[in-house]
């Protein structure tokens, strides 16, 4: 059996493709590095297809279809002004 080395995703409607056990942060700042910035920082969210929450570190599977954008509401944990 032969193991991809790369794996198709995507990210915000556009397609791409990343090494097999690459992270969700990892196909973020590959495609956009402004928006992996602010997804590092806690300023963007990400969702999967079914639009639940998914984390930066997700490992990612083949055909995963991701929704990373940035957030008006404030990171978890952050104090209210």
């Amino acid at each position: 059996m032969v193991t991809p080395t790369t794996i198709p995703v995507f990210l915000n409607g556009r397609p791409a493709r990343v090494p097999a056990g690459a992270t969700l942060a990892t196909l973020v700042a590959q495609e956009d590095p402004a928006l992996s910035a602010a997804f590092a920082a806690g300023d963007a969210r990400a969702t999967d297809a079914r639009d639940l929450p998914v984390a930066a570190d997700q490992v990612l599977s083949a055909g995963a279809i991701f929704r990373v954008f940035k957030s008006s509401r404030p990171a978890a944990g952050a104090a209210d002004a």
